[in-house]
Formats: structure tokens, sequence, C-alpha cells
């Protein structure tokens, strides 16, 4: 409410006091360190804000201090880890070399089906063995012994195929829940919000300081803004002065360096 009640002075007095001179004084002025730009050009013309905003607030002692925020763009599809989860749910390698072993065991528990066919067939005409001519030298085929193998290579195949079957299910179980709480999180994204404030103050002689800055992020699992402050605000100056960063994250990354340094 405080803050609230200097923002409509500021309104009803700006033609007569020139209430919103302390942010010209800002926007307008440079860092004696980064003098290639001037605050405003540096700051409202940033590529990853979707909208920047200048206000003039008062502080805990009283103190007016001048505030940019930056709305940072496309919040939602920065998302991306949680976009990649849906995608790896959807496109799940295990689950194609699952079904690939799948398919060669059934294939040879068909074969071994008609095997043992055929050897049962021969043990029910009375056939126990079958001589069989080849080029070098004859060879014998024994039909029970053939009948039995058949039995364990499809009994072993077909514990082989439940086991990947159990796979695969527990698989896309796990895939599907992680593809709905992926989902569920998209969806509570959705106007989620993120953004960076930098407080500056105008000295009685005119020059101005940085006081601090902060990033906000809507936290979407207690459906409140959290805010982290900068730990080096004379660092993010220099990097928001030098911005190369194409996502949000690439420039909070590069913040979480400069701060272990």
């Amino acid at each position: 409410m405080k803050n609230r009640k200097v923002a409509l002075a500021c309104i009803s007095l700006a033609a007569l006091s020139g209430c919103s001179s302390e942010i010209d004084v800002i926007r307008e002025g440079r860092l004696e360190l980064l003098p290639e730009y001037t605050v405003g050009q540096a700051l409202d013309n940033r590529k990853l804000c979707e909208s920047t905003d200048w206000s003039v607030i008062e502080d805990e002692r009283g103190r007016d201090v001048v505030r940019y925020t930056c709305d940072f763009k496309d919040i939602e599809k920065n998302y991306r880890d949680t976009a990649n989860e849906i995608d790896a749910a959807k496109n799940d390698s295990r689950l194609i070399t699952l079904q690939e072993r799948l398919n060669e065991l059934e294939s040879e528990i068909a074969r071994e089906k008609q095997l043992l066919k055929k050897a049962q067939n021969h043990i029910d005409n009375g056939n126990s063995w079958t001589e069989r001519k080849t080029e070098n030298g004859s060879s014998y085929t024994v039909w029970p012994r053939v009948k039995q193998q058949s039995i364990t290579d499809i009994e072993n195949h077909e514990r082989g195929v439940r086991s990947i079957k159990n796979q695969i299910s527990m698989i896309e179980k796990e895939n599907q829940d992680s593809l709905s709480l992926a989902q569920e999180t998209l969806e509570k994204y959705k106007g989620a919000r993120a953004f960076e404030t930098i407080d500056w103050v105008v000295m009685e002689d005119g020059s101005f300081m940085v006081l601090s800055g902060s990033m906000h992020h809507t936290n979407i699992f207690k459906g409140v803004i959290e805010e982290t402050p900068h730990e080096n605000i004379q660092s993010a100056l220099y990097l928001i002065y030098n911005e190369n960063f194409d996502t949000l994250f690439a420039y909070e990354d590069a913040l979480q360096q400069i701060a272990e340094l």
C-alpha cells in the first residue's frame, strides 16, 4: 500500500514537481565502468525482456528508490526440461530395444513350436530317429531328444517374453506417470511469471548508484513469487550490458557461474 501511494503521488504531482525526474536521471545516466550505453539503453533493450518498467517506491527507511523491472518473455516455453521430459516419455529408446527383443523371442517360440510338432508327428508314427544323408556322411535326428529340447527352449523363451512384457509394462507406467506429471506441471506454468528487479537511488548531488537486484520466479507448487537476490549486482549489470543470451536459463547460468567465482 505504501508503494501504491507513492505511485499515485507521482502521477498527480508530476506536472508540478517533476516527480519522474529521478527515473530520468538514472535512465539517461551512464555507469562509470560501463559508459558505452546509458542505463536506459542497456536495460530497456534486452532481448530477454517482454517488457520493462521503471517506478519509484519507498523503502523501509522512507527513502525514494527507483526500481527497474524486466518481465522475461516466453516463460512457459523456457521450461524446456519439462518439455524434454514429455518428449522422452513419448520416445523411450528402452521400449524400442525391448520390443525388438520381444519380437525375436516370439519368432523363436513359433519356430520351436513348429519343430516340436514335427518331432511329435515322427514319434507318433513310430520314428524315434531319422537318418539323413549329407555330403560328409550320414547324420541322425533323434526325435525324442529334439522334442525335449524344443520344450525346454519354448519354456525358456516364454519366461523371457513374460519378463520383457513386465519390463515394458513398468516402463510404460513410469513414462505415463512422468508424462502426466510433466503435463500437470506445464499446465501450472501457464501464467507463470519470471522477472528481474534492480533498485537505484539518486543522491542529493544528482549522481546515482545501484543498490541491489533480484530474480523473481513463480513457485508453481506454492502459488507464490519467490525472490532470489543477486549476490553481486555489479556483475549482473556487466552481464546485462554485454547480454548475448538466447534464453533466461543461459542468463541465470551465467549469474550462477559468477556467484561461484
